[in-house]
């Protein structure tokens, strides 16, 4: 339901904010599916075929976009629980995490990594596993990795444990208050506003934020800036042709009106990261997290919304693993369809 009385002002988008193709129409009529966010919305997509971007249209004024993320979920993000379990699973994970990417600290004992490749069970497979450790391998000296979007610092707080030097940047101020609880360094606003020094940083990363942001180029081109020669950018944002698009289409949770102003394809990612002026390594595509997408899409698709309460629900779960699984074997036939990109680029030395 959305807040009463509350107004957004917007402003039209009816060209690909990527290669200023006018769009055609795919979606309208949408509600906010989670939160509160008043008005209805409509989705455009890019009839390039080297493109097939999606976006919101019209979109939200900068100074207006905040008032979509009341409540929001980088509001309170709890650290794991320490349930024997859930205990059990994080050491075979992290040790999981010494045998693929070399880290000796905060990964356990030596002996539990003979358990890791009980990991690779997860249903979101190397996708998920990696993302615990960003993508990254363990740095040979002192290294620091900013964490663009870090929301409530679970993230970045693991990476300390890990042996990084880290930083996080988010625009939501509760977020901020959260991750410095953590104890992880953390600055409110932009990346652009934050000023750092150029050729600051070893690694930058970014977890479902581009797809955020009014202006993609900017942000992309300052996470050029501030990167060091020969570090690494990982970006990681919803898929705009994955298998969970194709099937619940209107109803996909990803669409997330109004939060998400543009959806990329991998073609349209990896032009984009080129054009910044890196080197792009890989774009694959995960089905980390399809669980949570499908279970939401399901509530979506039969009440119009998806709020995280419902993850609770037995059913729901089932119905959620279910999908992920059928995904899976999705990507086995077309790896292109995962329902997250995974984009690892380089900047060059010179």
């Amino acid at each position: 339901m959305a807040q009463t009385g509350l107004t957004m002002r917007t402003q039209p988008r009816p060209h690909c904010p990527l290669c200023g193709t006018p769009g055609t129409e795919l979606y309208s009529g949408l509600s906010d599916f989670c939160y509160a966010a008043p008005h209805q919305w409509n989705f455009r997509e890019c009839p390039q075929p080297g493109c097939r971007s999606l976006w919101l249209d019209p979109v939200p004024i900068p100074e207006d976009l905040g008032l979509a993320y009341t409540g929001y979920y980088t509001h309170s993000q709890p650290e794991p629980g320490s349930r024997l379990l859930r205990s059990i699973v994080w050491g075979i994970w992290h040790s999981y995490l010494g045998t693929r990417f070399g880290y000796t600290r905060g990964v356990g004992p030596k002996w539990l990594r003979l358990f890791s490749p009980l990991a690779l069970l997860h249903p979101g497979g190397r996708g998920e596993l990696d993302a615990a450790a960003m993508h990254l391998p363990a740095p040979a000296k002192p290294s620091r990795v900013l964490d663009v979007g870090c929301g409530s610092g679970v993230l970045l707080a693991r990476m300390q444990s890990l042996g990084w030097e880290t930083m996080g940047v988010d625009v939501d101020p509760g977020a901020i208050v959260a991750a410095k609880a953590r104890g992880v360094p953390a600055r409110v606003g932009s990346l652009k506003e934050q000023g750092f020094p150029e050729n600051h940083f070893d690694a930058v990363h970014s977890a479902h934020v581009i797809e955020h942001v009014h202006d993609p180029m900017e942000m992309l081109q300052e996470c050029f800036r501030v990167l060091k020669p020969g570090g690494t950018l990982v970006i990681l944002t919803p898929n705009a042709v994955s298998y969970g698009r194709e099937k619940f289409g209107r109803s996909w949770l990803c669409l997330d009106p109004p939060r998400h102003l543009l959806l990329f394809s991998v073609d349209a990612l990896r032009a984009a990261v080129e054009r910044a002026g890196f080197t792009v390594q890989s774009v694959e595509t995960t089905v980390r997290t399809v669980w949570v997408y499908a279970a939401l899409g399901y509530c979506i698709r039969k009440t119009g919304r998806g709020e995280m309460k419902e993850l609770s629900k037995p059913l729901n779960l089932l119905k959620g693993m279910a999908f992920q699984i059928r995904e899976r074997m999705a990507c086995w036939r077309n790896p292109l369809v995962g329902e997250e990109l995974k984009l690892i680029a380089t900047k060059q030395a010179s």
